[in-house]
């Protein structure tokens, strides 16, 4: 896309958007394991089969997808990079649905897919009906505006890149923020969110990020693309198929969005993953992130900015930041800057239909979550651990697990369960459980409910359905492990763990 605009300063340039189109390769494939059972009481690897490109190792990025697969309780898919040892993707029945039955993007040219059955399961089946590959050649354009690349490597945990053509970033734990002309073709099946992407090869082709770092896309997808001014993009993540965190858990931040002051006297910044080396002088540093920061430029487009801060092909959705605060003022979009003039261009974040976009995005979910706090106190097998399994939203379930318990058979043992971890029964917690027989211990939450269980070789473990009902959305549960051991040396022969909370989303 290229047009001709004036900026304030009265030089005529030409813009072109800053995304890269890759080629793109499609195969069909029936590799179908049939319908399998597992009939032993340990998980199963019953079928294997290699996916291929046919290119040279780190050339191609590939992508598979499976349908009609059928994953029982405790079933799921492993698809395993052969090019890097350790990039391993795990799919259960619902990552799978999320994933619009695509895997992760790996580095080619070959992966291995595997069915992993759960114990004493039946029907497992999983069917290969397709892969795509991205060959990496032609690089973007470059819109260097002192004819000099000063961006330098960064790490910004809040920014990524969008596929292999595009940057991206967070404005809550799961909201995404891009360019509008990225997103044109209307859908967000298989499109994945890279962060804490690795270097790119000595030649420069980009390497897809850890499976633990890329993240599909849900079907939210509003977007603009209508030049400078008119290019924004809003969507939202979906939790991780082998963490099960939203990226902005796993990253611990995302951007806040403000509007631009009517004149920015500090610098912009633009953080993304274009293309060319920055300061670095490798190619390694090729669509890495990297940032810079430079000159607000007046401009009379409507709804736009314009800016003299380096960037190229790959940085369209960048976010553009005020240098000073690190708030996110627009979005990068278009490249105007060449031969020492111009500036580059974004869409503004007043703009009415962009705000109206963010606000129904950040309305889509309250997230759940868990967080383990306090501290426990133990007998000879160590410090009671309490930590959680799972995904605490409405109609699913999540486990609450403790180890370091005493492995003799038979010892009782309750999980205390409690809407507070500040209050209980007038008093203030944590509070001491010195006076109760065991020295040097806390009780962390409220009790409103016990739940006895029984430790099996040294771990307590319970699951728990969160109910399907909107009135549990935000709401937490606290819960805090005690039981007996006789190696303990409080009073009364028992340990307690720490306590975690099990905030509820959807």
């Amino acid at each position: 896309m290229l047009r001709h605009l004036a900026i304030g300063v009265g030089v005529v340039t030409t813009v072109a958007a800053q995304d890269i189109s890759y080629p793109v390769s499609h195969a069909h494939h029936a590799y179908d394991s049939g319908y399998l059972t597992n009939r032993t009481a340990q998980p199963q690897m019953l079928w294997s089969q290699d996916v291929t490109t046919g290119a040279a190792p780190g050339t191609d990025w590939l992508q598979v997808h499976l349908r009609d697969s059928n994953l029982p309780e405790g079933s799921r898919v492993r698809i395993a990079e052969l090019a890097r040892p350790g990039f391993v993707q795990w799919h259960d029945a619902l990552s799978l649905r999320d994933y619009s039955g695509w895997s992760c993007e790996f580095a080619g040219p070959t992966v291995r897919v595997e069915l992993w059955a759960g114990p004493n399961t039946q029907g497992n089946r999983i069917w290969i009906d397709g892969s795509r590959a991205t060959t990496f050649a032609v690089a973007g354009q470059d819109t260097l505006c002192d004819l000099v690349d000063d961006r330098v490597l960064s790490s910004d945990p809040r920014s990524c890149r969008l596929g292999s053509g595009c940057s991206a970033w967070l404005f809550s734990e799961y909201a995404v923020g891009t360019a509008g002309h990225c997103m044109s073709g209307g859908s967000t099946a298989g499109v994945l969110l890279h962060f804490n992407t690795p270097p790119s090869t000595p030649s420069g082709v980009p390497q897809p990020a850890h499976p633990n770092d890329q993240y599909a896309l849900g079907p939210f997808l509003q977007f603009l693309d209508q030049g400078v001014g008119q290019d924004w993009s809003v969507m939202a993540a979906l939790r991780n198929s082998n963490t099960q965190l939203f990226p902005g858990q796993a990253q611990g931040s995302w951007y806040t969005i403000v509007n631009p002051p009517a004149v920015v006297t500090g610098d912009l910044r633009v953080v993304g993953y274009g293309t060319g080396n920055g300061t670095s002088g490798s190619a390694t540093a090729s669509q890495m992130q990297k940032s810079h920061a430079g000159t607000w430029v007046a401009t009379a487009t409507p709804d736009a900015l314009a800016y003299r801060v380096d960037t190229t092909g790959g940085n369209s959705g960048s976010p553009i930041l005020l240098d000073a605060t690190g708030e996110v003022i627009g979005v990068h979009t278009h490249g105007g800057c060449g031969n020492g003039n111009g500036a580059n261009y974004g869409t503004a974040s007043p703009r009415a239909d962009w705000v109206a976009a963010r606000q129904q995005a950040l309305a889509l979910h309250t997230v759940g979550s868990f967080e383990a706090f306090g501290q426990g106190c133990g007998g000879s097998f160590g410090v009671p651990n309490l930590t959680f399994v799972g995904v605490p939203e409405l109609g699913r379930v999540f486990s609450v697990r403790v180890n370091n318990l005493n492995t003799t058979p038979g010892l009782l043992g309750m999980f205390l369960i409690g809407f507070s971890s500040t209050q209980w029964s007038g008093g203030s917690l944590p509070a001491s459980l010195t006076p109760f027989g065991l020295q040097g211990c806390s009780l962390y939450v409220s009790d409103e409910g016990i739940d006895g269980v029984a430790p099996a070789s040294g771990v307590a473990l319970r699951s728990y359905l969160v109910p399907n009902d909107t009135a549990w959305l935000g709401a937490a549960l606290h819960y805090q492990y005690l039981g007996l051991d006789p190696t303990s040396s409080t009073a009364v022969g028992a340990v307690s763990s720490n306590a975690g909370r099990a905030r509820f989303g959807n």
